[in-house]
């Protein structure tokens, strides 16, 4: 049991090396290795760093903080002549594995990074070639500020690019050479697609330095997916206007009527809280889907005014409101039933009436008791006999007058007749007045249904025309 315990702790104790070869090559290669040094012979000539982005997924865009946040791994490849060797001389070693912090790197870094961190890749080993070419594949969740432009939200299409350069190394000291921006194991995203990418580097002079400063930039072009805002925000909107049109075939007798129309403006306020969620806050653009809803917005506001003013029309009547003058009359309870193939109540309504009407335009209106001559039967006969009846008494009365010998009993026959004509005269006209009420307001009640039914074809036109516009100025409906 003793030998045993002596060879384990010397076998603990005893330094062991998995390839002794490997030991001995980074020995040799580490030996008066400087990592501030830049690895180059002639120090006149600059490193050339080959930069390429595998872009693994966008985790999101953040329209209202204007952020796009991604995972990707970032490949940086160059030479370092100090870290060359011969396989042969170390039993064919052919790579070798540093620390990040062991050799060195170039100190490039993402410009527009937001992260607090600002570089937050994570420092992954360097893989070193015999060749003396380095590379290094550090991955990272990379958080860059985009200007994002919502004019066309949510049909818009966003640009996006990831600027990397080095921070203190000039362009005669580092020469920045493009990469590969690769998409072989990118996820698809939900809400985005990208459309197109390109690279390109350009050179720049800051304010604060003389010298020129060499920069790469990775730009994506994303297309937003419609479904989800289609579905859950334009979708219903659209149902609700449908609300407005329907209200116009609600009867004025219900108090339901202006609630319904004021219902749905408080929804599109709703509606309009959810987008203004979304997206930034500023003033440079007024968002389409923004322009959708408050036209939606204006369009309901403009209807509950018009069932308001249909209410109105409907309880007027003769002791709270003057009949309605000739140019209404003719537009509300003539020309616009003509048109809408609308029938009045014992009333025709045609070519001919329109005529007639017009011809007599000029005509006062003091003179007629109600607006029109109704074709009812009965009232028009009470009325017909009313007025032979203070015709033929008239006459009577005038020839009893003419002759000058009466006998008393023939006075007096009279004056029972004209105690009888009064008390006619009174209910014929105590029957005028209260037909002329009934009709009055028989009028309103019919120019309001005519309001209405304008309303619901002017609505319904309007809607679908504001629709049909916002969807042909959109660049593209579905992606």
């Amino acid at each position: 049991m003793i030998p045993i315990l002596l060879q384990l702790l010397l076998f603990l104790i005893t330094p062991s090396n998995g390839s002794p070869a490997e030991v001995r090559l980074l020995n040799d290669l580490m030996s008066g290795y400087v990592r501030e040094e830049r690895p180059i012979l002639d120090s006149s000539k600059p490193v050339k760093v080959m930069l390429g982005v595998f872009l693994q997924q966008i985790i999101n865009l953040s329209e209202k903080e204007e952020q796009l946040e991604v995972n990707a791994w970032l490949k940086f490849s160059w030479r370092d002549e100090n870290l060359r060797w011969e396989p042969t001389a170390y039993e064919n070693v052919t790579d070798l594995r540093h620390p990040p912090d062991a050799l060195w790197t170039p100190d490039i870094l993402l410009y527009n990074s937001v992260d607090s961190e600002f570089d937050s890749s994570y420092k992954v080993n360097l893989v070193n070639y015999h060749t003396g070419y380095i590379n290094w594949m550090p991955p990272g969740i990379f958080k860059v500020s985009c200007k994002l432009d919502i004019y066309w939200f949510p049909f818009d299409e966003q640009i996006c690019y990831f600027k990397f350069g080095s921070w203190t190394y000039t362009r005669d000291k580092i020469e920045l050479e493009k990469g590969d921006f690769d998409f072989s194991e990118f996820i698809p995203n939900g809400e985005w697609i990208i459309i197109g990418n390109r690279t390109n580097i350009t050179v720049k002079q800051y304010e604060c330095c003389p010298e020129q400063y060499e920069d790469i930039t990775f730009t994506l072009h994303l297309r937003r997916r419609t479904l989800y805002y289609s579905f859950n925000l334009i979708a219903p909107v659209l149902l609700t206007m449908i609300l407005v049109i329907l209200g116009f075939t609600v009867s004025p007798e219900t108090c339901e009527k202006v609630g319904l129309q004021i219902s749905v403006s408080l929804a599109i306020c709703i509606f309009l809280t959810i987008m203004s969620e979304l997206t930034p806050q500023t003033s440079e653009a007024v968002p389409l889907l923004g322009v959708f809803f408050h036209t939606c917005n204006f369009i309901s506001v403009l209807a509950t005014s018009f069932t308001v003013y249909v209410q109105s029309f409907h309880f007027r009547n003769q002791h709270v409101h003057e009949r309605m003058g000739f140019w209404m009359r003719f537009i509300l309870l003539e020309w616009s039933p003509w048109l809408l193939r609308m029938k009045m109540p014992d009333r025709d309504n045609n070519i001919q009436t329109l005529k007639d009407s017009w011809k007599e335009r000029n005509r006062r209106e003091s003179m007629a008791r109600t607006a029109f001559e109704y074709a009812d039967g009965p009232v028009t006969q009470i009325h017909s006999m009313g007025i032979m009846l203070k015709e033929n008494f008239e006459e009577l009365i005038y020839q009893v007058k003419q002759e000058k010998k009466a006998d008393d009993k023939g006075v007096e026959r009279l004056r029972v007749l004209q105690k009888i004509y009064d008390h006619v005269k009174m209910i014929r006209e105590h029957d005028d007045d209260n037909d002329e009420d009934s009709r009055v307001a028989l009028e309103w009640r019919f120019a309001a249904i005519v309001v209405d039914r304008l309303c619901l074809l002017a609505f319904s036109i309007l809607i679908v025309i504001v629709s049909i516009v916002i969807a042909w100025r959109a660049p593209y409906l579905f992606a």
